[in-house]
């Protein structure tokens, strides 16, 4: 369900939480090898959530990384993957082929349509609860 950079980045998101904490930048190598993942798949990841505000890079000086740009408590798992993923759905039979045979005049009506849309938005309600820090605390446990 979702994609690859999107799972890095959640994986990382523990790396970026410390960054922030001790209020350093991360460069994308070190989150990488943390991880144990190839830099370049990490990047576009990086990117969105730079161009959409959740982190603040600097290339080059004397500190290049990048730093969340608030505190991971305000900061929910939801908001990472909206960024990147644009939207969390099932599409119905039509969005996917407008000539498909489909018997069902409403998607209201489609067992397997609602199950799997209830199921994503109990899901998205979690997501929307669970903040970066969250997952920073639980993996800390670990």
């Amino acid at each position: 369900m979702l994609r690859l950079p999107t799972r890095l980045i959640l994986i990382a998101s523990t790396y970026l939480v410390q960054g922030y904490n001790k209020r350093i930048k991360i460069t994308a190598p070190s989150i990488a090898q943390k991880c144990n993942v190839n830099h370049r798949a990490l990047m576009p990841a990086l990117r969105r959530l730079t161009q959409v505000g959740i982190l603040r890079s600097q290339v080059g000086g004397n500190n290049p990384g990048f730093i969340l740009t608030k505190d991971p408590s305000q900061i929910t798992v939801f908001e990472i993957i909206n960024a990147l993923e644009n939207s969390l759905h099932m599409p119905s039979c039509r969005e996917i082929s407008e000539n498909l045979n489909c018997k069902m005049d409403n998607c209201n009506g489609c067992m397997i349509y609602n199950i799997v849309n209830q199921n994503i938005s109990n899901t998205i309600k979690e997501l929307k609860n669970t903040t970066l820090q969250d997952i920073y605390l639980s993996r800390i446990k670990e």
